[in-house]
């Protein structure tokens, strides 16, 4: 198979885009990457990422892209487990203690930054974005963690309704939230809150 055919692959099983780690993975030079680029004259949406011309742009994807080791979290988490009704106007992320790629805050952004590695590694996982494409964000136990540690940050609403739609939920996993629970140090209050929560009823 020629270099450009495994291109031409790669950007359908990407759905319409390439990526410059793409290249670098499949240890292509990146001189055929920009061949590439000029030839089918696609556009380039952030350095190193490109898309065919009629690719729908997704911010989720497009954002963790440019700064890789933010994790989706808190009301944006809440969103992509389908644990509340509103879609955040904003990607809301956390970041490792150091890690600060943005030069200046930027509108729509907000960050966070977990100085515990441990917690900050807790429950990453993979989910699809309404557009269907993977993107990093933190397991349904970690989320619920998050936001009974910072209660007092949250809209009351949302908060109440993400444990809701969590106790009801089939997939929930009580035993690895409190084992999260007990590394981030907040194991009574998970208990106390969840006991509320599944007692409700």
């Amino acid at each position: 198979m020629s270099v450009e055919n495994k291109i031409k692959k790669m950007i359908i099983a990407n759905k319409g885009y390439i990526t410059r780690k793409n290249i670098d993975e499949a240890r292509i030079p990146s001189i055929y990457l920009s061949r590439y680029v000029n030839k089918y004259n696609l556009k380039q949406i952030v350095r190193g990422f490109y898309a065919v011309n009629d690719w729908i742009i997704d911010p989720y994807l497009v954002f963790q892209y440019t700064y890789p080791r933010f994790i989706y979290s808190f009301n944006t988490a809440i969103y992509l487990h389908n644990l509340g009704d509103i879609l955040p106007n904003y990607l809301e992320v956390t970041g490792p203690l150091n890690y600060r790629p943005m030069a200046k805050k930027q509108d729509g952004i907000i960050t966070h930054t977990d100085i515990n590695y441990d917690s900050y590694n807790l429950g990453i996982i993979e989910v699809q974005t309404n557009l269907g494409n993977s993107v990093k964000v933190y397991d349904k136990e970690k989320t619920i963690c998050d936001i009974i540690k910072h209660k007092d940050k949250m809209d009351f609403e949302v908060y109440v309704k993400a444990l809701v739609r969590y106790a009801k939920s089939s997939d929930k996993s009580i035993n690895k939230l409190i084992e999260y629970a007990r590394i981030m140090k907040i194991e009574d209050k998970v208990r106390t809150q969840m006991e509320v929560i599944l007692n409700a009823d």
